[in-house]
């Protein structure tokens, strides 16, 4: 279902079971003053939900990636470039820059900010107003909270209520320090 005020530009896919909310933009050009281009488009996989105001801005070197069974509050902004893997929320007001990855399950509290080239780990949770900043590692199953976010500790209630054991978080894990070792994205 998308709602009929909400705009979808062309090069945007949808799979089946989407919910796109009022007044949603998603697919509009990179906000990147050194790009021009229409886009490399939007991919929205099957079950997720995007909540009205939401703004999702097509990528500019690949398509900009909603995973499965993602929950996209209103007023959210997906920069450029951004992948999010299956099951994350992104709770209102939150922002995420251009050229992030966001990995299974994570949790982006209300209002928090991820500083574009970042990745926040699988199960982790950013905390409400907290903002990510350049050269912050949010790895697998942390919280982070404040500004410039800091670790507190483990996502103890997040990972037990997803059902993640230790040994599926190792494998996370190391698929987060391989990213950052290599410097991937998605």
């Amino acid at each position: 279902m998308i709602h009929k005020t909400s705009i979808i530009y062309p090069n945007v896919t949808i799979e089946d079971n989407v919910y796109i909310g009022p007044y949603c933009i998603i697919g509009a050009p990179a906000e990147s003053k050194s790009y021009t281009g229409e886009g490399e488009g939007v991919v929205i996989k099957s079950g997720t939900k995007i909540h009205g105001h939401v703004t999702i801005d097509s990528g500019t070197e690949r398509p900009t990636k909603i995973g499965h069974n993602a929950y996209i509050m209103k007023g959210a902004h997906i920069g450029h470039d951004v992948v999010i893997h299956d099951d994350v929320t992104i709770a209102c007001h939150s922002l995420v820059g251009g050229h992030v990855t966001i990995q299974d399950g994570a949790n982006l509290g209300l209002g928090s900010i991820i500083h574009q080239r970042q990745i926040i780990g699988a199960y982790a949770f950013v905390g409400a107003g907290a903002v990510v900043t350049k050269g912050a590692y949010v790895k697998p199953g942390t919280v982070f909270v404040g500004s410039p976010a800091r670790y507190i500790k483990y996502n103890y209630f997040g990972m037990e209520r997803a059902g993640i054991t230790d040994s599926v978080l190792e494998k996370y894990e190391s698929l987060y320090n391989m990213m950052r070792y290599e410097g991937l994205r998605g």
